[in-house]
């Protein structure tokens, strides 16, 4: 174990700088936590690849007992921490039901555990589509078998999260992001996520139509919207309470995010073929039955994707948000601001891949 050791040197539980141990910090969300998290000591939890910017890290498993630590290690570390961010999960839609266990289950548990014992408060993050869980269910999320994906499985594996945070006895914060895109300036990202993957595919022009209510919402926050607000609930010392960082009412209309790509393309000299937006409904009732029996497996398996994908990303109501309660980011409960941010997302996937987009 490295420095974070040492014990609680520089911080204690009733000083305004802490010791932050914190999970996930080589992700999307912990690669924009560690620069905004610069006026405490960060200590990050790291199974595989260790987070770049943070100058300690202890090596272990969220999912294994006393964090894969051995006990002496495990003590040390409760010692030397004041608050505990835990952002790291599975989100990939194509991982086994055993994975989404592994790591969205179990690790709330070992966390939660971890949080109880060193006597610390719990940020902990989920998303916010668990208010839609029952929605992707019925829109067909969960048939893995259609196109080796299941939303549903991501879903149902952050409820039962959050439902273990909740009874384990921790004071726990519980933090719902949406969709997480680039960050709103710069449209920079570590890794690219779900809509990313769709706007991709917009860019290719590969998407015969988007499945969706015209007037659906596509709910994302930039990456360093949802730090800002997890630094600003731990700096505020916030112990327990649910936190919606969504773009809620403010959210884009899918036909507004689709026209924003194909704005922001025309803009760099590439034509994107103008795209329906088809209820998924008619989809599966009229497109499917009439297609599917003479286009080849790849289109059909992209097919599915994409309908399981518009399960999450299109949604007929708006999610709930709590932007306006967290001081700082009341002026991203806004949907200029939402659009802003996606056109920084695409004009950064246009830009780093010009020559792939142009060629289409």
């Amino acid at each position: 174990m490295n420095s974070a050791t040492s014990g609680k040197t520089t911080s204690s539980k009733s000083t305004s700088t802490k010791t932050v141990l914190l999970t996930g910090g080589s992700g999307v969300l912990g690669t924009a936590l560690i620069p905004q998290l610069g006026h405490h000591r960060v200590i990050a939890l790291a199974h595989r690849k260790p987070p770049a910017g943070c100058a300690e890290v202890v090596h272990g498993d969220v999912s294994q007992p006393l964090l894969g630590l051995d006990e002496a290690a495990y003590r040390e570390l409760c010692e030397a921490v004041d608050v505990v961010i835990h952002a790291a999960g599975m989100v990939k839609f194509s991982s086994t039901a055993e994975e989404m266990e592994t790591l969205n289950v179990q690790g709330a548990r070992g966390m939660s555990q971890f949080a109880v014992d060193a006597d610390a408060p719990l940020i902990h993050v989920s998303t916010a589509y668990v208010a839609r869980a029952e929605e992707i269910r019925a829109a067909g999320g969960d048939q893995t078998g259609r196109a080796g994906s299941s939303p549903s499985l991501y879903v149902t594996s952050k409820v039962a999260g959050e439902q273990i945070v909740r009874e384990s006895g921790a004071q726990a914060v519980i933090v719902r992001p949406s969709i997480i895109i680039g960050d709103s300036v710069t449209g920079e990202i570590s890794e690219g996520q779900g809509l990313h993957t769709f706007a991709h595919n917009v860019l290719r022009n590969r998407l015969p139509f988007v499945p969706s209510a015209p007037m659906g919402y596509v709910d994302f926050v930039p990456q360093d919207l949802v730090a800002r607000a997890i630094v600003t609930l731990l700096d505020g010392d916030v112990r327990d309470g649910e936190y919606w960082i969504s773009s809620g009412s403010h959210a884009l209309t899918t036909n507004r995010l689709t026209e924003v790509i194909i704005e922001e393309a025309a803009a760099q000299g590439i034509t994107v073929n103008p795209l329906r937006v088809l209820a998924p409904d008619i989809v599966e009732r009229l497109v499917r039955p009439a297609f599917f029996d003479v286009v080849p497996t790849w289109a059909k398996t992209r097919l599915d994707r994409l309908l399981d994908m518009s399960a999450v990303l299109f949604h007929e109501h708006p999610i709930p948000s709590s932007l306006t309660e967290i001081p700082g980011c009341e002026s991203a409960a806004d949907v200029g601001a939402s659009e802003s941010a996606w056109r920084a997302s695409i004009r950064h996937m246009i830009q780093n891949r010009y020559s792939v987009y142009a060629t289409a």
